[in-house]
């Protein structure tokens, strides 16, 4: 058995010794591959294996891979979209909200606007806290702001960060921004259905998801399944209210808790309420990994495309940063796009109310 591969990137063709971790091959050949964290959890560098076998790095269900964790073990050919630079920016917190008991959202000012894609995620540094990923988002209401970034973020009980928003972490608060990352992002010029599932924060990115899909091509079909903890956790009413006046958009909102109020929100898993899927679906989904993968493994039987990002809590960090490391880096820099709106609304649902259409860091 050959020693060397034959590795095609984007149709290029390179050679690598068998062995090989992908990631570390290629940025040793000069092959611009996206990463971060390099230990398989923030996604950055998973790209699409079109042909070909390695070692490690799957992600279950789906054709992704992690190019940090993944061998060459055979000729392969990998597809790599082509995807906004990371940078660094110097911000500050701008506002921060309670959306719901254990959600809080944060807006971050910018000194200029971020190239980013929905559904991609970005680090944020407060200053005097460790970096957490989080995913920029289209505003619940209203229209956004190039400055401003959206951030919805799940409040863990001993978290360093999220117990910290609305304390410590208050307006004109430091922050560094770095990113954009991941791979989960909309991709333009489908015809066919999308279907969206979030768990939890992971409504942030698949509302961004959402927003390009239906001002792209307002008439095209779409499916949201949300998924939260309880009718409190419901904290995107508003922006499924706003979705609601599409009549091509199906809304499933879902709760874990047992619940009597509404008969429009369901229980059971998100995967119980997937419509039947086709290989002419795309499907994203975000949130808790056990959830993203399923679905994933779901399209996949059903050959439908799917864009997973999965929610991976960060380990809580005992070592607190040294004086020097949080002073180096903050500068002190001081510090329109087109309403979500159908062509013709229809009379808009109730405020908060539940929404079936027509037919989850």
């Amino acid at each position: 058995m050959s020693r060397i591969c034959k590795v095609i990137i984007n149709d290029e063709p390179h050679l690598a010794n068998r062995g090989d971790l992908l990631l570390d091959w290629a940025l040793m050949n000069g092959v611009d591959l996206p990463h971060d964290c390099r230990s398989g959890v923030c996604g950055a560098c998973r790209v699409r294996l079109v042909d070909g076998q390695v070692y490690g790095g799957h992600s279950h269900g789906d054709e992704m891979i992690h190019a940090c964790q993944a061998r060459i073990v055979s000729d392969l050919e990998i597809a790599i979209e082509p995807a906004p630079e990371p940078v660094s920016l110097s911000a500050e917190v701008a506002q921060t909200v309670q959306l719901a008991p254990d959600v809080v959202g944060v807006d971050i000012e910018l000194p200029k606007p971020l190239d980013y894609l929905p559904g991609q995620y970005c680090k944020l540094q407060f200053q005097g806290f460790p970096a957490r990923s989080y995913s920029p988002t289209f505003p619940l209401e209203g229209s956004p702001h190039d400055h401003l970034l959206h951030f919805h973020i799940r409040k863990v009980s001993d978290g360093l960060v999220s117990s910290a928003l609305g304390n410590d972490i208050r307006p004109g608060h430091r922050v560094k921004l770095t990113g954009p990352y991941g791979r989960a992002f909309f991709r333009q010029g489908h015809e066919g259905r999308i279907v969206l599932v979030a768990s939890g924060t992971g409504f942030a990115p698949m509302w961004s998801v959402a927003v390009a899909a239906i001002m792209e091509q307002p008439k095209r079909e779409m499916v949201f399944i949300v998924q939260a903890r309880s009718l409190r956790s419901l904290y995107m009413h508003a922006a499924l209210c706003r979705l609601a006046l599409f009549p091509n958009v199906t809304l499933i909102p879902m709760v874990s808790e047992p619940q009597q109020v509404s008969h429009a929100v369901r229980g059971g898993r998100p995967t119980d309420h997937l419509p039947q899927l086709t290989a002419d679906d795309v499907v994203y989904t975000a949130g808790a990994p056990a959830m993203t993968d399923a679905v994933a493994r779901i399209a996949k039987a059903a050959r439908a495309t799917c864009y997973t990002d999965p929610f991976v809590q960060e380990a809580r960090t005992v070592e607190q940063p040294g004086l020097m490391s949080r002073l180096t880096g903050w500068l002190n820099e001081p510090k329109g796009a087109i309403p979500l709106q159908p062509e013709q609304k229809p009379s808009p649902l109730p405020r908060g109310a539940a929404a079936v259409g027509v037919g989850n860091r």
